[in-house]
C-alpha cells in the first residue's frame, strides 16, 4: 500500500488501512472502494492523509509502532477521561482564577486522571516491548476532529522509544509515557473557559495549560511528583524563555546517573516531553495551512536545538525518526543513475543502520506513466536524494 494525501485521491482508489473516527467507531474499513462523497467527508473531519492499495505495493505494510487494538483502547481511555473533565466543569465559573483556585483546592480528585491512563500507559510499554520496536516505521497521522487523543498517543509512543535509547527502566519509562499521555489534558479546561474568559488572549489562554494539567494530575488518585512535572514543565526552554515557570535547561542527556543542578532547571523527563510534543505538533499538523513532512518538521527542532530544545535529546530523536516512512510517496531528485531523476515511487522497507536510506519500489517515470516496478536499495548507493511528497 502506499500513503496519499486526501486532496490528490482519484475515484476509484482503493483504501489499503481503516480509519477510525472520533468516537473510535470504524468510519471506513480496509478495501473500501472511495468514492467523491467520501473525499468530502474525510477533508470534513480534517483527515489529511490516508493509505491506499496499488499494484506493485502489496507487500509494503507501514506498521505501527503499538498495534491498532491498543491505539484503539487509549483513544477510548482518552476520550472518557476527557468527557469526565468537562462534565466536571459544566456548570462552573469559567474565571483563570476560579479554575485556579477549584484545582488548588483539590477539586476533581474523583477524576482519576493518573491511575485510570497507567493502565492504558502499560498496554501501551508492553506492545513496544513485546514487539522490540526500535524506531518509528510509518507516519503518525492527527484529525482535527480527535487530535488531543491522536497527539497524545504519538508524543506517548515518541517518549518511549527516545527512552529505550537511553536504556532508562521500566519504572523510568512508565513514568515518562504518562507525562507525556497527559501533558495537554490542561486544554481540556481551555476548551471549557474559552466562551466565558473575554477579558484574556487566546494566547494567554495557551499559557495555562501546563499549570492546570499540573493541578489536575497533582489531585489525582495514586499521583506522582515525576509525572505531575513533566506535564507542567513540557514548554519550558533551554534558555528561560519558556513557560509556565521560565525554567532553564542544560543540555546534558536525560540519565539520571548524571548530576545536574536541579534548582530553576527543568526536569529531565519533561526535555524528553518537550521535544518530541513539539516534533508532533509540526508533522502534518491538520490546523496547519503548510504540510511540513518528517524532515522538514524535524529541520525546524535542529533548528532550535540547544536553545528551546535539549540537542542531547534532539539527536535521539534523530535516530527514532525517519524522513521516508514505509508506505510514503517519494520522487528521485538525485540518485547515481541520472536517467531515474524525477522518477516516483513507494518507501518499501527500513533501513536499521541507515535510517533514511530506506529500500524504494520505483512505479512511476518522470512523465507520472507507470512502468515496471523497480526496487532500489539505497544504503548501497554512494549518492541518494530523495523528496517526499505529502
Amino acid at each position: 500500500m502506499r500513503l496519499i494525501a486526501v486532496k490528490d485521491i482519484t475515484f476509484e482508489v482503493v483504501l489499503g488501512k481503516s480509519i477510525y473516527g472520533f468516537n473510535n467507531k470504524l468510519m471506513l474499513g480496509a478495501g473500501y472502494r472511495l468514492t467523491p462523497a467520501v473525499k468530502s467527508r474525510l477533508v470534513e473531519k480534517g483527515i489529511s492523509n490516508i493509505y491506499i492499495m496499488e499494484e506493485g505495493t502489496e507487500d509494503v505494510i507501514p506498521e505501527d509502532v503499538i498495534s491498532e487494538e491498543v491505539r484503539l483502547q487509549a483513544r477510548n481511555a482518552i476520550s472518557e477521561k476527557s468527557e469526565q473533565i468537562e462534565k466536571m466543569f459544566k456548570f462552573q465559573d469559567f474565571s483563570r482564577s476560579k479554575v485556579q483556585q477549584l484545582l488548588e483546592d483539590g477539586y476533581m480528585k474523583t477524576v482519576h486522571v493518573t491511575y485510570d491512563m497507567k493502565k492504558i500507559v502499560d498496554e501501551i510499554l508492553k506492545d513496544i516491548s513485546s514487539a522490540g520496536v526500535k524506531f518509528m516505521n510509518s507516519l503518525m497521522f492527527k484529525s482535527n476532529d480527535s487530535y488531543l487523543m491522536d497527539h497524545s498517543i504519538n508524543v506517548t509512543t515518541l517518549g518511549v522509544l527516545v527512552g529505550q535509547r537511553y536504556r532508562f527502566s521500566r519504572p523510568e519509562l512508565t513514568d515518562l509515557a504518562l507525562g507525556c499521555m497527559l501533558h495537554d489534558f490542561g486544554k481540556i479546561i481551555l476548551e471549557k473557559m474559552k466562551d466565558s474568559s473575554q477579558s484574556i488572549t487566546e494566547s494567554e489562554m495557551y499559557r495555562e495549560h501546563p499549570t492546570f494539567g499540573y493541578l489536575m494530575v497533582s489531585n489525582s488518585h495514586d499521583a506522582s511528583p515525576v509525572v505531575s512535572q513533566v506535564v507542567n514543565q513540557h514548554h519550558e526552554n533551554q534558555d528561560g524563555s519558556g513557560f509556565p515557570i521560565g525554567l532553564k535547561g542544560q543540555n546534558l542527556p536525560p540519565i539520571s546517573m548524571i548530576k545536574r543542578e536541579t534548582k530553576g532547571n527543568i526536569f529531565r523527563l519533561a526535555e524528553i516531553c518537550s521535544v518530541v510534543n513539539a516534533y508532533d505538533n509540526l508533522l502534518l499538523n491538520p490546523s496547519s495551512e503548510e504540510q511540513l513532512t518528517p524532515a522538514e518538521a524535524m529541520m525546524q527542532i535542529l533548528r532550535d536545538a540547544g536553545t528551546k530544545y535539549n540537542k542531547d535529546v534532539v539527536q535521539v530523536l534523530t535516530k527514532v525518526v525517519p524522513h521516508f516512512p514505509v508506505g510514503a510517496y517519494i520522487t528521485v531528485v538525485n540518485l547515481v543513475d541520472p536517467s531515474l531523476i524525477g522518477y516516483g515511487g513507494v518507501v518499501a522497507k527500513m533501513n536499521e543502520e541507515y535510517l533514511n536510506r530506506p529500500t524504494i519500489i520505483l512505479l512511476y517515470d518522470r512523465a507520472g506513466k507507470k512502468i515496471k516496478p523497480k526496487i532500489i536499495d539505497t544504503s548501497k548507493l554512494k549518492i541518494v536524494d530523495l523528496q517526499l511528497v505529502v
